[in-house]
């Protein structure tokens, strides 16, 4: 017995897409994109794929919107290969959706928008205010999710019904699941406070700097206290909370934070930015989802879909055309 994924809409923005379009003559082709570009002003020009541009905001805002994201891994340049591909994938996607006139709609892509500030636990005001200390545009998000929509219209259209798990290999892989149940995860909310210092600056100041970081630890009851409690001291800065899975944060502020408890601070202390303290806002414990025989079988669906898609994204990118501008894009 087979069982057929019907629906994947619970599928997350994981699966890249690809699309194939006339290779349009060389000469409209580079002109069509740097027309667009000189139109957008959107600065030098990276690569061509088919006949749309990338450009260097465009690379530029990707890794930001990584970063801003917790996605980015590895060094600058890798960074950068990894945004462009990924710039490349989504054309790709867009593309193949408007050909199978599978594109989605402005408000399905705003409701996304929407409820990714909704899973994060903040306010919309807060998510977009995120975005923007990111550097991050509204729009390129936007872009991102319309792309993650359209794909998933596209896999879905194109391969529903060889997206099948057979009931033999979910009983296996439900009682695999069980034997192993997964661990509930601790998570620290963090909120840093930095008054920043110039390197090499003299002792006295770094004194002056310690003083005024110990009058802020004394004053500070609770992370919604933090603008009260810096107050009337030059030059401070409260970044944004910071949920860290307790294995990321070291052993000795993990201890320190600990022993305070949640509505203090640790600290003062130096870092190469200033003095800062560590204000321990809450602690976050999320239970291991339950295992049951219906989640297993969507993991199984999920992968095949997954599976699929980068196949049919392969597929398409080995097909497209891709003039790379840029040397080290090209590498």
């Amino acid at each position: 017995m087979k069982m057929n994924l019907h629906t994947v809409s619970a599928i997350g923005s994981r699966l890249r897409a690809p699309v194939w379009f006339a290779a349009l003559c060389l000469g409209a082709f580079l002109l069509s994109a740097q027309g667009q570009l000189m139109a957008q002003g959107s600065g030098r020009l990276i690569a061509i794929v088919n006949d749309e541009p990338i450009s260097e905001y465009d690379l530029t805002q990707r890794i930001k919107m990584n970063k801003t994201l917790s996605s980015a891994k590895g060094n600058a340049r890798q960074q950068r290969k990894t945004a462009l591909k990924e710039l490349v994938d989504n054309i790709l996607k867009r593309q193949e959706a408007n050909r199978l006139k599978l594109a989605v709609k402005p408000d399905d892509v705003e409701r996304s928008f929407k409820n990714m500030a909704q899973r994060a636990g903040i306010s919309q005001t807060a998510w977009t205010s995120r975005l923007k200390s990111g550097g991050v545009a509204a729009s390129t998000i936007r872009e991102e999710i319309q792309s993650s929509l359209s794909w998933r219209r596209v896999v879905q259209a194109r391969f529903g019904r060889r997206i099948q798990v057979e009931t033999a290999d979910v009983d296996r892989e439900f009682e695999r699941a069980a034997a192993k149940p997964g661990k509930s995860q601790k998570f620290y909310i963090l909120q840093r406070i930095v008054l920043p210092l110039q390197k090499n600056a003299p002792r006295a100041l770094l004194n002056t700097r310690l003083t005024e970081a110990n009058r802020v630890l004394k004053r500070f009851k609770g992370c919604g206290s933090a603008k009260k409690a810096t107050s009337g001291i030059f030059n401070v800065k409260v970044q944004r909370k910071q949920t860290v899975p307790a294995e990321a944060v070291p052993k000795d502020l993990r201890r320190a934070l600990d022993k305070v408890g949640p509505g203090r601070a640790v600290g003062p202390g130096p870092s190469p930015g200033g003095v800062i303290l560590i204000a321990y806002c809450e602690r976050k414990i999320i239970e291991a989802p339950k295992i049951t025989r219906d989640s297993v079988e969507q993991q199984l669906l999920y992968r095949k879909f997954d599976r699929i898609g980068e196949q049919f994204l392969a597929d398409l990118r080995r097909d497209a055309v891709i003039e790379y501008k840029d040397d080290e894009a090209r590498s």
